[in-house]
């Protein structure tokens, strides 16, 4: 095995004589809320565990020693991303376990812990805003301690603990913005020495990235593949592509709902339609938020018609995460609530409402036909009062609507325990409501679905703003009359045209100031159209987007992927409903076309594009695909646009 892949990493190919199979070949995929490692050939990954982690920052010196140590753990040019960093603000520990039910430190609290990710909650990369780069305080946050402590941006994962933020300076961005690929590297070593019980220098490896990364990124990420973690070779798979290859297919379009968002992806005979690429910030994360309001509503509801129990003054009117559950019994009925940062709060309520989905009992997909709120007496009324078949369509969709949900409504309730013991019923209609914030047309789901596409839309302005500014007053620090980066040849590849391999490698890494500026014009539109419509509405259009030739090869071949479409109540409810919205959507002009929706079961659901990537890189014929460790020498990461399509 080693010899094979010292001459993978030489660049000498020996596909005919053994199958991929044989190299002991490593897939892995940083989703939004898992991350996921195997070995190709494999149905399922070795090691799952969370993408969010908790992170101590400070001054320690293990940062430092490990870096030292570099030439020991990945040998010559094994540099940390974070070089240069401040002491004070590196991190200098990751922590997978479940920080979600207790806290870090022994006093009660989290201390210098935080919360972070290698992927920026806006755009789904591993890139990291310049707006976001801060110092951590040593303040506590309010978690625990107020309802409204809840209501906190999600999005700020990877700053202080207490959320405060600081504009940062051009040497503040190339130490810190590199935080992001330094979590990369983390997590991968995390991966590889916890369940695969290997070393990443001793076996090629498929990294499954996001099928609209832009360029910068993805050489940034094969830069931390072979300078950090020095893997003898590897490939950067596109994840929809995976998916269509997990269920047999080059051709569809790809529907994958993750933790923090949807992307609707064509694929043609293996590549991606990237100008007909949709995104909606509705997920598996804003459902699970649905949820929680639901049991906060359920819990609150309970506590006020109860008139066995006294109300403790201390206890808070919302549902009570393990941790605080925990600690409550502790320290008695009347202690204070215990000082953990917001993220952290926020993060364990929202793993008892995702328990509460992810169970069944709070959560389900309905029939076709299925409203959270139907028209009422005078909509209707003044539907069927128009004279054209328009109305009297809207008119019968009311009422089918209208008689489907009653029927729902005396339906038996669902009980679910919540973390102290409390057993709230939810009704069968509450569950169907929470997921029709995915398919739903009514007024509640489509503000819902507004409120958050222009919150991410901000969002990503805001990246893009800051992005800019750190261009423009970065722009002649680098361009001092020669590329770093080589000269671009003819075939797209950057020629390395340097003596020796301490010269190429100091001229190959960029620093993180280039990689914002570089990235700018991909983050400004060529990263996916955000959308506010419902997920049937984004399969339709993100097909019509492409030729009118395949558009229906793309709906004939809809292929379901991320953990978001595992919804119940059995493996084919959310497929049967995309079918027939799908089909309701295209047969009003095209009456001919057939919908045909593609997946695995629920389980393998969630890592269809890991499964995608563990079948490709089984393939014998692969072999000659692969990156290896002499072309990334010598034509500099930009080798990464000509192999990795």
């Amino acid at each position: 095995m080693a010899n094979k892949n010292q001459m993978l990493a030489d660049g000498q190919s020996f596909g005919p004589y053994s199958g991929g199979d044989d190299l002991g070949a490593v897939v892995a995929e940083i989703g939004s809320y898992t991350t996921k490692m195997g070995y190709a050939g494999e149905d399922a990954p070795r090691s799952i565990f969370r993408t969010s982690v908790a992170a101590l920052r400070g001054g320690g010196d293990e940062h430092d020693a490990t870096a030292a140590a570099g030439g020991k753990r990945g040998g010559r040019g094994a540099k940390s991303a974070l070089a240069g960093a401040p002491s004070g603000n590196r991190i200098t520990k990751t922590h997978h376990g479940d920080w979600w039910h207790r806290t870090l430190e022994r006093d009660g609290t989290d201390g210098k812990w935080g919360l972070v990710s290698p992927l920026d909650p806006g755009t789904g990369l591993v890139y990291r805003s310049p707006s976001d780069v801060v110092v951590p305080s040593s303040g506590q946050g309010t978690g625990g301690g107020d309802e409204d402590a809840m209501e906190v941006d999600s999005e700020n994962n990877g700053g202080g603990v207490d959320g405060t933020t600081s504009r940062p300076t051009s040497a503040q961005l190339n130490a810190e913005g590199n935080e992001c690929y330094d979590l990369l590297g983390r997590y991968l070593r995390h991966g590889f020495s916890s369940s695969l019980l290997s070393s990443s220098s001793d076996q090629p490896l498929v990294l499954i990235e996001r099928s609209y990364n832009p360029p910068p990124v993805r050489q940034k990420c094969l830069e931390v593949l072979f300078e950090e973690l020095q893997v003898p070779a590897t490939f950067l798979a596109r994840d929809a592509v995976m998916s269509c290859y997990a269920v047999g297919r080059s051709t569809g379009t790809v529907v994958d709902v993750g933790h923090s968002g949807t992307v609707v992806t064509p694929v043609y005979d293996g590549f991606v339609e990237n100008r007909a690429i949709l995104r909606s910030p509705v997920g598996g994360q804003m459902l699970d938020q649905a949820t929680l309001e639901l049991l906060d509503t359920l819990y609150r509801d309970k506590r006020s018609n109860s008139q066995t129990s006294k109300a403790d003054p201390n206890e808070p009117p919302y549902v009570m995460p393990l941790y605080q559950v925990r600690n409550r019994r502790a320290k008695g009925a009347g202690a204070g609530p215990c000082r953990r940062s917001d993220a952290m709060h926020r993060e364990a309520r929202l793993y008892v409402g995702r328990t509460a989905k992810e169970f069944g009992v709070a959560a389900a997909v309905a029939g076709f036909g299925y409203s959270a709120a139907p028209l009422d007496g005078s909509d209707a009324a003044a539907a069927a009062a128009v004279a054209t078949p328009a109305g009297a369509a809207a008119h019968h969709a009311a009422e089918e609507a209208a008689r489907i949900r009653q029927q729902y409504i005396n339906a038996p309730k669902a009980p679910f325990d919540l973390p102290d013991g409390t057993v709230v019923d939810l009704p069968v209609v509450d569950r169907f409501d929470a997921a029709e914030i995915m398919f739903g047309k009514d007024s509640d789901s489509t503000k819902r679905r507004e409120e958050a596409t222009e919150k991410l839309r901000k969002k990503l302005d805001d990246v893009i703003a800051a992005s800019e500014d750190v261009a423009n007053a970065d722009e002649g620090d680098d361009d001092d009359g020669h590329d770093d980066m080589g000269s671009l040849s003819a075939s797209g590849l950057r020629c390395v045209k340097t003596k020796d391999a301490a010269a190429k490698n100091r001229g190959r890494r960029q620093p993180y100031t280039r990689t914002v500026r570089r990235s700018v014009p991909y983050l400004s539109g060529q990263i996916g159209e955000l959308t506010s419509a419902s997920l049937p509405t984004m399969v339709c259009d993100a097909a019509f987007k492409c030729d009118r030739d395949q558009q229906a090869q793309l709906l004939g071949n809809v292929v379901l992927s991320g953990g978001g479409s595992c919804l119940g109540p059995n493996d084919a409810s959310f497929s049967d409903r995309l079918r027939d919205e799908v089909e309701a959507i295209i047969h009003t002009h095209t009456p001919g076309w057939k919908v045909k929706v593609l997946g695995p079961d629920r389980r393998e659901r969630s890592y269809c594009s890991w499964l995608g990537g563990s079948i490709m890189a089984s393939i014998g014929m692969f072999n000659e695909f692969w990156i290896t460790k002499k072309e990334y020498e010598e034509y500099g990461p930009s080798i990464v646009n000509r192999k990795c399509p």
